[in-house]
């Protein structure tokens, strides 16, 4: 092979290789640009040929660029050569590539500088995997973090840690808002109860409260049936999703996964996260990773309503339903103990010649009895602030927060007369039904006051309603 056509074969090597290779001048003007190149950026070499134009195109960060030009700089001046030195363009497409370059000097045959050769390999596709496979080791140590603290919670804290828990989650992937959903399945209702949002990203847990299940029946139907809702891009939501695509709109979302929240084999809400600024494909291994997050979540709210369930049931009289002598007793004791003027009455009720009616009837008629005396004042306190409590045996009590003495015999009368109302036949009373007493003791006060006072003196005024005939009610005031 003539030395002319060896030359124009290694030229065609050097062409057609795989990988990058270009050459520039002293100047950083390009002088040479293979085909390799030309597919990789985008440009092709008439236009960048004979100038420096191209790094201002492949480096359009200014501060970016002048970073890679003083290595390119101190590569010239200190005839230094560039070894898996690692650059990220920017390509004619808008892509961003990530090219490991490999660099030396040119000189001619007496020495003069006269440029420097590189050849680049495209390893975006590599450092995309290593990326990846970075970003799900931090996930996964992320929830190993979050479970270690969902396991050792107490109770009065799981809200928090579950809030605490969806930020840490929004913000690992750059996400508008995270949140827990209830669904209340007999009233068919669903509530937002925890809510996490990025900055400039609106909050609607004030809104999106007792929600009907079946406006949103797309989604809620594949929630409640266990299955995961991998929604990458809102605008592509079938016609049957109509509904869920318009609020979605309206909360400015583009991408979501909402993520069933299981117990006992049946979903009772769901874990959700939204991407606001940008569509967002989670991938299966983050999809893994966060049902095993849902898992935990939905571990320790299940854990959450057993402990509320049990504490409510420590505070409750098991045959009637009201409140027990022990949260009788600490309602009491708060109020008593408070520092601010206010008005308090108690009500202290008692089942009119209820032994005899027990003997008559049997104990099972006697708790019938009880349950339905119990009814009729819980008909009566309407309030929030309202307690009713069985005392004892056929003994009731009712404590009225802000109540003075006028509104504390209102009640007390209508208490009584819902009970009359019952005709709950008594064979053994001087009425031919059920009656009770009642004593009230009111007091109006700034000072805290001792509970044992207010008590003494309603007992007395119920002591005064029973030795005036019964079926009556008798008030007293505490002086301060």
């Amino acid at each position: 092979m003539a030395l002319e056509d060896q030359d124009h074969f290694n030229a065609l090597i050097v062409d057609n290789a795989a990988v990058w290779i270009n050459s520039l001048d002293v100047e950083g003007r390009i002088t040479f640009w293979n085909r390799a190149a030309e597919r990789i950026s985008g440009y092709s070499r008439e236009e960048v040929l004979g100038h420096a134009m191209i790094w201002e195109w492949l480096y359009p960060d200014p501060y970016y660029r002048e970073a890679v030009f003083a290595r390119a700089r101190q590569m010239m001046q200190q005839g230094e050569g560039l070894q898996g030195f690692e650059t990220t363009i920017r390509t004619r497409s808008g892509d961003e590539r990530t090219l490991e370059w490999h660099s030396e000097q040119l000189f001619d045959a007496n020495g003069r500088l006269l440029g420097a050769s590189s050849v680049a390999h495209d390893i975006t596709a590599r450092r995309r995997l290593e990326a990846a496979h970075d970003r799900q080791h931090r996930l996964q140590r992320l929830i190993a973090e979050i479970s270690a603290e969902l396991i050792n919670i107490t109770a009065d804290r799981i809200d928090t840690v579950v809030e605490e828990s969806l930020a840490r989650l929004g913000m690992f992937f750059a996400l508008g808002r995270a949140y827990v959903f209830r669904f209340d399945v007999r009233a068919g209702q669903m509530s937002l109860v925890s809510e996490w949002c990025a900055d400039d990203v609106q909050a609607y847990r004030d809104h999106l409260q007792a929600i009907p299940l079946e406006t949103h029946s797309w989604v809620t139907s594949q929630v409640l049936a266990g299955k995961v809702v991998h929604i990458p891009d809102v605008d592509q939501l079938p016609p049957e999703a109509k509904a869920e695509q318009a609020e979605f709109r309206r909360e400015h979302i583009r991408s979501l996964l909402l993520i069933p929240l299981i117990s006992d084999q049946k979903a009772f809400g769901m874990v959700g996260y939204d991407a606001v600024e940008q569509p967002y494909r989670w991938t299966e291994e983050q999809i893994t990773a966060l049902r095993l997050v849902a898992d935990m979540i939905a571990g320790t709210l299940a854990r959450k309503q057993v402990e509320q369930e049990l504490a409510r049931q420590a505070r409750i009289d098991g045959l009637t339903g009201l409140a027990n002598r022990r949260e009788l007793d600490d309602l009491l004791e708060r109020e008593c103990a408070a520092r601010r003027e206010r008005s308090l009455s108690l009500l202290m009720i008692d089942i009119d010649h209820f032994k005899p009616y027990n003997d008559a009837f049997g104990h099972q008629a006697g708790d019938d009895c009880l349950r339905a005396v119990a009814d009729a004042i819980r008909s009566v306190l309407n309030r929030p602030s309202d307690l009713g409590a069985r005392y004892g045996g056929e003994e009731f009590a009712c404590v009225l927060a802000d109540t003075d003495p006028e509104g504390g015999l209102q009640v007390a009368e209508r208490i009584r007369e819902a009970v009359s109302a019952l005709e709950l036949k008594h064979p053994e009373s001087a009425e031919p039904h059920v009656t009770i007493s009642i004593g009230i003791c009111s007091v109006h006060t700034r000072w805290p006051i001792e509970p044992r006072a207010l008590i003494r003196q309603a007992d007395e005024a119920l002591y005064h309603a029973k030795r005036a005939g019964r079926n009556r009610v008798e008030a007293q005031t505490l002086r301060r």
